[in-house]
C-alpha cells in the first residue's frame, strides 16, 4: 500500500482556508495589491520629524505585517499539503520572494527608528499617547541597538534573506519531497509505507517489534543515502550563524541564539537567557534524567523480552498489546473536554478546530513532514498532523492544537507588531494540553491498563521533549564550539558526535549503531536557533502548571488562559512568573524530572 495522492484526499481530512482567502482567485488579488503597496514603500524615503510621523510609521508597519502574514500563511499551508504540487511551489517562491521585499520595507523602517535617539524617542512616547500602544514593539527596538549594524550592512543582510535561508529551504525540500524510503513488512507479512513523519508518530511507537526494527533500517538506509548533502546543509547553518554572531558583536553564537531581539521577526523573540544558563539547563538534564531513562529502558528490555535494546526499540511501549484505536471525532471530544478546566473561552475555541476544520489531517504524498501548531492574526489557529488514529495520536494532535489555541488567543488580544512570541515560554502551552488529557482520561476511565498505558505516554513525551530534545540541543552546543574552534563539520564529525551524544546519555542500556548517528537528519529543529531546548523547558514548566491546576481547579486554568492572551507583549520569564512559576533557575527542572523518577517507579511496580 502507498500513500495516497492529495487529490485523493476527503475534504474532512483537509483544513478550510477559506477564512484566509476564499479562493486562490483571492489570493491572487491579495498578493498583486500587497506587492503593489511593498513596491510603492520601498520608494519612499523613511524620516521621522515628530512623534506623529513615528505612530504613523509603526501602524503602517503593523498592517504590513497582518497582510504580509495572510498572504504568505495562506501559500505557506497549501505548500504544506503538497510540496510535489508544481502550483503550490510557485504559489510559495512568489510569496517567499514579496516576503523578502517587505523585509527590506521593514529594515528601512528600523534603521529609520534606530536614527532616533533613545531620549528623543522617549519624548515622543510622551507627546504621542498612540505609540503607548506600542511599547513592546519599541523596547525590542532599544534592546537590538547594540547589535545593530549600519543601515547599509542592514540593507544587504535583507537582501541576502533567502540566502542566508537556504540551509532550512534545502532541508524542507529534500525531506518532504526528494527522500523516499522502502516500504515494510510487519509481523503479519503486510507491505507498511514508511515516512519520516509516520516513523517518528507511529511507527517507532508500534507494538510490533519487527514493524518496528524493518522500518528503522528502512529509514537509516534512506537518510544515509542524502547524509553527505544535508550534514553540508547543516554545516552551511551553523557557518552562517556563527558568521552573523560576529558580525553583531557576540561572545559566540549561543549567545547571539539566545539574546539577539530581531525587531524584524514578527513570530519568535529570544529571552535573553544567558549561555552559562542554557547550559545549565542540559547539563542539568544530562545529569539528573539519564539515570531515570536507562532505568526505564532496562525495564523496557525485561518487559519486552529482547535479547538487546536497539535504537529502533527505545520508544517501543511495554504493553504491546494495549493500542486503543480512537477516531478523529472521538479525539476531539476527548481534547475538548480535557481542557474545559482551563475555562470556558478556552474550551470555546477549542471546540471551534472541530467544528470548522482548523486541522489539516491527511497523509498524502508530499506533505510536509513535521506536525505543526500556529495561526493566522485575524483568523485563527491552524494544525498540521496526519492522524493515525489511535490514542497516541490523541495525545500529540494536543499538543499541536496546544499551539494553535495559544496563537488563537494571543493574537486576538494583542497587536501583531507587539506579539513575538517567547521562546523560553512557547512549549508550555502545548505541553500542558497533553498533561490535561492524561488527567481527564485517569478521571473518566477506570481502567488500570489505560491508567498504565497513560504513565508510559508520559515517559515518551518526556522522552520525546526532554531527551530527544536535550540532546539535540546538546549537538548544536557541540557543533557551534567546534566551529568557532574552526573544526570542518563533516558528515563523520556530525555523525560520530551525535553517536557520543547518545552513548554517554544510555550508557550500556541502548546499542548505538550507526542508524542512530543518522538522528540529526530528522528534525528541522537544527535549523531554528536553539529551539529544541524549548521544549524541555516547556515541558518541566507544564508539568508543575499542571499539578497547580489539578489542585487549584479552574480558577487556576482559567490564571494559565489569561496569561495565554499576553502573548508575547512580556518576556518569557514574566509570563511563568504571572501563571504563579519561577523559572529563573533550574529547580522546576529538577522537580519535574524527579516526577520522571516516580512515573518509573509506579511502572516497575505495575509490571
Amino acid at each position: 500500500m502507498s500513500q495516497i495522492t492529495r487529490d485523493q484526499v476527503p475534504v474532512e481530512e483537509t483544513w478550510d482556508l477559506t477564512p484566509i482567502f476564499q479562493s486562490d482567485k483571492a489570493w491572487e488579488d491579495a498578493f498583486i495589491q500587497l506587492e503593489r503597496e511593498v513596491e510603492e514603500l520601498l520608494t519612499q524615503t523613511i524620516y521621522f520629524s515628530n512623534a506623529s510621523d513615528v505612530l504613523e510609521a509603526i501602524r503602517t508597519y503593523d498592517n504590513l505585517l497582518v497582510d504580509l502574514g495572510k498572504v504568505v500563511s495562506y501559500a505557506s499551508y497549501k505548500y504544506t499539503e503538497d510540496g510535489t504540487d508544481s502550483r503550490n511551489q510557485t504559489m510559495m517562491g512568489r510569496a517567499q520572494h514579496l516576503q523578502e521585499k517587505a523585509n527590506s520595507v521593514k529594515t528601512n523602517y528600523v534603521n529609520g527608528l534606530m536614527d532616533i535617539p533613545t531620549q528623543k524617542l522617549e519624548e515622543y512616547k510622551k507627546e504621542e499617547k498612540g505609540l503607548v500602544n506600542y511599547e513592546k514593539f519599541l523596547d525590542r527596538i532599544e534592546k537590538a541597538r547594540e547589535h545593530t549594524l549600519s543601515p547599509d550592512l542592514e540593507d544587504v543582510l535583507t537582501s541576502l534573506g533567502s540566502t542566508l535561508n537556504a540551509p532550512s529551504g534545502l532541508y524542507q525540500t529534500i525531506t518532504a519531497s526528494d527522500m523516499k524510503f522502502e516500504p515494510v513488512k510487519n509481523r503479519h507479512g503486510k507491505e507498511v509505507p514508511i515516512s519520516l513523519f509516520m516513523y517518528m508518530t507511529q511507527v517507532e511507537t508500534s507494538p510490533d517489534t519487527i514493524l518496528r526494527r524493518n522500518a528503522y533500517d528502512s529509514l537509516s538506509k534512506g537518510l544515509g543515502k542524502y547524509q553527505h548533502g544535508l550534514a553540508k546543509t547543516l554545516s552551511s547553518e551553523i557557518q552562517k550563524n556563527v558568521t552573523l554572531a560576529k558580525l553583531r558583536g557576540y561572545p559566540s553564537a549561543l549567545d547571539m541564539h539566545l539574546q539577539y531581539a530581531s525587531p524584524t521577526n514578527s513570530t519568535f523573540e529570544c529571552d535573553a537567557i544567558s549561555s552559562e544558563f542554557f547550559e545549565e539547563i542540559l547539563d542539568t538534564f544530562k545529569r539528573e534524567l539519564s539515570p531515570h531513562m536507562q532505568r526505564y529502558a532496562r525495564l523496557r528490555k525485561k518487559q519486552l523480552g529482547l535479547d538487546y535494546l536497539s535504537f529502533a526499540d527505545v520508544k517501543a511501549p511495554l504493553d504491546p498489546d494495549f493500542d486503543p484505536q480512537i477516531t478523529y471525532e472521538e479525539a476531539g471530544e476527548i481534547i475538548t473536554e480535557a481542557v474545559s478546566i482551563l475555562g470556558s473561552e478556552y474550551k470555546d475555541r477549542m471546540s471551534r478546530v472541530f467544528s470548522e476544520r482548523w486541522v489539516y489531517r491527511a497523509d498524502n504524498v508530499g506533505r510536509r513532514m513535521i506536525a505543526f501548531g500556529g495561526g493566522v492574526h485575524g483568523v485563527h489557529g491552524y494544525s498540521f498532523y496526519p492522524w493515525g488514529g489511535n490514542l497516541f495520536d490523541v495525545l500529540l494532535l494536543g499538543h499541536e492544537l496546544g499551539h494553535a489555541i495559544h496563537f488563537t488567543l494571543a493574537h486576538e488580544n494583542q497587536r501583531l507588531i507587539n506579539n513575538s512570541m517567547p521562546l523560553f515560554f512557547v512549549e508550555s502551552p502545548s505541553t500542558l494540553v497533553e498533561h490535561l488529557i492524561v488527567e481527564y482520561l485517569r478521571k473518566t476511565r477506570d481502567d488500570k491498563r489505560l491508567h498504565r498505558w497513560l504513565n508510559m505516554y508520559l515517559m515518551m513525551s518526556y522522552h520525546h521533549n526532554c531527551v530527544t530534545h536535550v540532546l539535540e540541543a546538546e549537538l548544536l552546543r557541540r557543533l557551534y564550539k567546534l566551529a568557532e574552534r574552526k573544526q570542518p563539520l563533516t558528515t563523520a564529525l556530525i555523525s560520530e558526535t551525535k553517536g557520543n551524544i547518545l552513548s554517554e546519555f544510555w550508557g550500556d542500556t541502548v546499542e548505538i549503531d550507526e542508524g542512530a548517528k543518522l538522528t540529526w537528519m530528522r528534525q528541522p529543529h537544527y535549523y531554528m536557533g536553539l529551539y529544541p531546548y524549548t521544549y524541555s523547558v516547556g515541558i518541566s514548566a507544564s508539568t508543575v502548571i499542571a499539578e497547580k491546576i489539578k489542585q487549584e481547579g479552574v480558577t487556576a486554568g482559567e490564571q494559565w488562559t489569561e496569561v495565554l492572551k499576553l502573548g508575547g507583549s512580556k518576556p518569557g520569564l514574566e509570563l511563568f512568573q504571572d501563571a504563579g512559576l519561577d523559572m529563573s533557575s533550574t529547580k522546576v527542572i529538577s522537580d519535574a524530572i524527579t516526577n520522571v523518577g516516580r512515573i518509573v517507579d509506579e511502572l516497575e511496580k505495575s509490571f
